[in-house]
């Protein structure tokens, strides 16, 4: 099983184990991440795609790697499994995910806030993942942090472009803007 995830630079060829994620398609930029595993052995993975962000949590079966071109689902006990998101497939530019404390994968687009129920096949076969409610239109969301349960988020009014912080509850699976960090 996997216990970290790191976005690395190329490791010095030979000095550690590889594994190549292949993509649908060749880009010219990678992206790297070591991995250790539940017995400290470490490998890295390369991805294609410039790095974004890695989400990793002991209370989900999956790992996460974004790149600015594909988003890598793999299976934290068998990371030879695994499943690659194309955005052109479906249009939906993935722009942030992470787990919240509870293990649920949480993922954004430019505009929207959305979950999975259970993998990565709901966003590829076109199915709905789960829109968080948000009743503040908004434009470039970025994850910011977790405190406990509470998820600060960054973005845009929509249409003003005004700069605006969001909340993310975990526990009531609610955003409401945040007043206190103006």
């Amino acid at each position: 099983m996997l216990l970290s995830a790191k976005i690395t630079k190329q490791p010095i060829s030979g000095k550690y184990p590889e594994q190549i994620f292949v993509a649908p398609f060749s880009t010219a930029e990678w992206t790297w991440v070591k991995f250790e595993d539940e017995d400290y052995n470490e490998f890295y993975g390369q991805f294609q795609g410039n790095p974004n962000t890695v989400a990793l949590s002991p209370k989900n079966k999956f790992c996460y790697v974004l790149t600015d071109t594909f988003l890598y689902e793999i299976d934290s006990q068998s990371p030879s499994n695994y499943q690659v998101h194309d955005f052109w497939e479906t249009g939906r530019t993935i722009r942030n995910v992470t787990f919240s404390p509870e293990g649920k994968p949480l993922f954004s687009d430019y505009y929207t806030i959305f979950t999975i129920t259970k993998s990565i096949d709901e966003l590829v076969q076109l199915e709905n993942p789960k829109l968080l409610e948000n009743s503040i239109p908004v434009d470039n969301i970025e994850f910011d942090n977790w405190e406990g349960h509470l998820l600060h988020i960054n973005a845009e009014t929509f249409l003003e472009g005004q700069p605006i912080k969001l909340i993310f509850d975990a526990t009531t699976m609610r955003i409401s803007e945040n007043k206190e960090n103006l």
